[in-house]
């Protein structure tokens, strides 16, 4: 079976997103690492990523940045959103984390393990995301996940 691999967008060094880049790397996934503060993204890049998806998902509202550009209001047209995320990056809601098909921003690891089908034993190594259901044939316990979603937090 191929490995699963996924990609880590994070802004800076911080203790919340090393964490969780540990538990995604310890169930097994094989993560591509970029640090936009050190590699931002272009425009280019910007638009690919986050396609036609809702901006305010992905704006990071505690950045100075988010502020000083009056983004609190109204939002300016998409392509100016764009390029003021790629001039600066600490616009950008961090950590993303994307398959080839999804992706997941913030730090909500139930969504997150779901989304990279991290196994049972991960999910309940992390109390989150996992609980048993009873089966509707026969009345047996199998552990199912609840709540499915690719949004975060």
């Amino acid at each position: 079976m191929a490995q699963r691999r996924a990609t880590f967008l994070t802004y800076g060094n911080d203790d919340r997103s090393n964490e969780l880049r540990t538990f995604i790397e310890e169930a097994g996934i094989i993560l591509s690492v970029r640090d936009l503060k050190t590699q931002p993204m272009s425009v280019r890049e910007l638009t690919k990523l986050l396609g036609h998806l809702p901006l305010m998902n992905f704006l990071n509202m505690g950045s100075p940045a988010f502020h000083s550009n009056g983004l609190e209001d109204t939002l300016p047209p998409r392509e100016n959103v764009m390029r003021m995320i790629a001039e600066d990056q600490s616009l950008l809601r961090t950590p993303i984390v994307t398959t080839s098909r999804l992706l997941t921003v913030g730090y909500d690891r139930k969504k997150i393990s779901e989304m990279l089908q991290i196994g049972q034993d991960a999910a309940q190594i992390v109390g989150e995301g996992y609980r048993e259901q009873p089966r509707k044939n026969g009345g047996q316990h199998g552990g199912q996940r609840t709540g499915a979603s690719a949004g975060g937090k």
